[in-house]
């Protein structure tokens, strides 16, 4: 904004060139006048620099030591003024890093500001709020929005509206080095702003509001489709059995001299996300719009049966043990691939009216059909798909027609199988086929987590080493350094969890690599006891990996998460009775936050007669043909609707595990079958998907559990 002064002078230069009525001299006061002006609108570039926590609207931890750090020129002077009364400065470093810690009242409920000054520099955060505040983070389900939750339809009321719930999401980012900055921007809940906040992380933060009667700060830091190594520091995470020479592996992969490295330099990219999900059609480059054109030249083009453009897309094998199933070695193909064919049709065929392009090599791919140059279909997300689709009369004609597919492949193995229901129909009779060869070209590589152009086609790849750790979100340490090292150690009460799909895999591995995670928390926060409350999986049917792997992962992967309880100021909201058989992403999120806010309200807010979890296996006592199971968590007592409890089963020496006869019997379980003569092992809800009905009365439902010492399959 000008100022006023600056406006006068202006003014008054305006006022007596024009009395000198020369026009030459005019035109240079205009060029003057311009330059003037321009520079005192233009917004004055700050030196001074403050973490991007630090905002309008934020949430600051009442009651406690909060650090404050930023950057500014070395050896300057930065000032601090509250507006609680406390008044602090100090210098900053040779570097012009500099920090100060603030001593925080407890919580009154008004709007505060601060201000931070350096030279000329000032800088003030207003409507700032002393509360508790809390960081959530994990995978798709703690990402989650509100606008895709249960809730959904009802997120337009006022009853959303509260200005003391205020969140921040973290934009995702990725990085192979530890990062001082991040992107996002906190909001205070309303009906307006709520839909993009993380559904449990916003009634996690509503029923401690609730029961506090404080505000809630929730620091949102979660990506979807990502293991936990990701979210791990490479100091712990080396400490885990397969990453010891992670240090190593990461040195290599930030090396700009690498054969890899200069080739990505040397190449243009486009963000994958510009690929999903996007109503308009995007192309790695503008000339490629003409491939779907019928009259197009594709002469210079490989030809390639359908098998050989899969096997390039085809991934070699990965230790299971280490990575999931989804993660490249360093010579696999994801990308971009054009295929065309052309084909004859007679006065009679033109008139069909169904093209079928057949099943493709996986589920995830994404694709763009064209017919003589006309869109026919298309798949930009993961949703299941048809690969049947109608055909407008008049598109075909008599003599040459063409189909033109672009393939996208983000993971997994990629491009068409061999199906022979692809085709041509004409009153569901088939009339062409579309085997034999197809004209193709690849024009992108996803590597890197960008699709890279390729103007020569796949042979000018140059590909990583295989030691090379990928800048993806789901490689070790990436998510990490971009997305929880930024956050510095700004002051939170404690961390929510949400995540485990991402290595459901390697369940027994879990155990280790999420302990790793958790102390990567507590070592940045400098607090070995930092709360840490994780929701266990929910149940999920996971067909494609239960036949895949021959196994109940989700079940096991819950026993690992169940095995993590043995770390010390940890929780586990159990959520065994709000799965979806076909769905990762069960919609009910209430009961997920609400869980993770009991274990809050009872062990860190004093709420001692809160039973904060279901049932959880505390020992195994075998009498005569028995088991008799006692459990943590009773609450009020255990229960069941009809008590015929379900989904036990117990075993011998074999370890072979029948069905069994369970019932209550006070604050105890008894287990048996006809079929064990000598029970010694049992377990409980040992399969992915189930209905439960062992429960407490407190309405909070028991944990799935197996006595075997080691009951991974993987």
């Amino acid at each position: 904004m000008t100022s006023s002064k600056t406006t006068n002078l202006i003014d008054m230069m305006t006022k007596y060139f024009y009395r000198l009525n020369d026009p030459i001299t005019m035109n240079k006061l205009f060029f003057i006048l311009l330059i003037i002006f321009n520079s005192c609108n233009k917004e004055k570039e700050l030196n001074l620099v403050v973490n991007n926590l630090f905002q309008d609207n934020m949430v600051v931890q009442h009651n406690s030591i909060t650090p404050i750090w930023g950057s500014v020129h070395p050896n300057k002077r930065v000032k601090i003024q509250i507006s609680w009364g406390d008044k602090y400065e100090t210098i900053s470093d040779s570097s012009g890093n500099w920090r100060i810690n603030i001593k925080t009242p407890k919580v009154d409920n008004i709007p505060h500001m601060i201000k931070v000054q350096s030279s000329n520099d000032e800088i003030l955060f207003k409507n700032i709020l002393l509360g508790e505040v809390w960081l959530a983070s994990g995978q798709s389900n703690m990402q989650w929005k509100m606008m895709q939750a249960e809730n959904k339809d009802e997120l337009s009321s006022p009853i959303y509206n509260n200005n003391e719930i205020r969140m921040i999401n973290v934009d995702r980012n990725l990085s192979l080095k530890p990062l001082s900055k991040f992107s996002g921007e906190w909001q205070v809940c309303s009906s307006k702003t709520v839909s993009d906040f993380s559904a449990v992380g916003y009634f996690f933060a509503k029923k401690l509001y609730d029961e506090l009667k404080i505000p809630i700060g929730i620091i949102n830091s979660s990506v979807g489709a990502t293991p936990a190594e990701s979210w791990a520091n490479v100091n712990n995470l080396e400490k885990v059995e397969g990453f010891e020479n992670l240090r190593e592996r990461l040195k290599m992969s930030n090396d700009p001299n690498t054969d890899y490295n200069r080739w990505l330099e040397e190449h243009l990219f486009i963000d994958r996300l510009e690929f999903i999900n996007k109503d308009e059609i995007k192309y790695v480059d503008e000339k490629n719009k003409i491939f779907s054109q019928e009259e197009f030249d594709d002469t210079q083009w490989e030809s390639r049966s359908i098998g050989e453009i899969s096997e390039i897309f085809k991934k070699r094998s990965v230790n299971l043990n280490l990575n999931g199933p989804f993660h490249n070695t360093h010579n696999d193909f994801d990308g971009i691939v054009w295929i065309r064919k052309d084909f004859e049709l007679n006065e009679k065929q033109i008139n069909s009216s169904i093209i079928d392009v057949g099943d493709f090599e996986d589920s995830g791919d994404f694709y763009t059909i064209f017919l003589n140059g006309e869109l026919i279909g298309r798949k930009n997300n993961w949703s299941q798909s048809s690969s049947k689709y109608q055909i407008r009369k008049g598109l075909l004609k008599k003599g040459s027609n063409n189909l033109s597919v672009r393939i996208i492949d983000f993971y997994g193995d990629g491009g068409l199988k061999d199906d022979p229901n692809r085709g041509l129909y004409f009153q569901n009779e088939k009339i062409i086929s579309f085997d034999g060869s197809w004209k193709s070209k690849f024009v992108g590589w996803l590597t890197d987590e960008n699709i890279y152009i390729l103007e020569k086609g796949f042979s000018e790849i140059v590909f990583p080493s295989p030691f090379r750790i990928s800048r993806s979100q789901g490689s070790h340490t990436v998510l990490n350094n971009s997305m929880i090292h930024p956050l510095g150690n700004f002051t939170v009460k404690g961390v929510i969890w949400y995540q485990g799909e991402g290595n459901r895999t390697r369940p027994k591995a879990y155990i280790d690599v999420f302990s790793s995670l958790i102390d990567s928390f507590r070592e940045q926060w400098k607090d070995n006891y930092l709360p840490f409350y994780y929701v266990q999986l929910a149940p999920f049917a996971d067909i494609a990996y239960k036949k895949r792997f021959d196994a109940e992962l989700v079940a096991e992967l819950r026993e690992a998460q169940r095995l993590t309880l043995n770390k010390n100021n940890v929780g586990m909201a159990v959520i065994m009775d709000i799965g979806d058989s076909l769905n990762i992403h069960p919609l009910p999120k209430k009961s997920v936050g609400e869980r993770l806010a009991l274990l809050a309200l009872k062990n860190d807010y004093g709420f001692k007669k809160i039973v904060s979890s279901g049932p959880l296996l505390k020992d195994v006592n075998f009498i005569a043909k028995e088991a008799v199971i006692s459990f943590d968590y009773v609450g009020n007592g255990l229960y069941s609707q009809d008590n015929n409890l379900k989904y036990f089963e117990i075993a011998g020496n074999d370890k072979r595990f029948y069905n069994a006869e369970a019932f209550i019997m006070g604050n105890k379980v008894i287990v048996k079958s006809k079929k064990v003569f000598k029970p010694k092992y049992v377990r409980y809800g040992w399969k992915n998907f189930l209905n439960p009905n062992f429960f407490n009365k407190d309405g909070l439902p028991a944990s799935s559990f197996s006595s075997l010492k080691n009951p991974f399959s993987r």
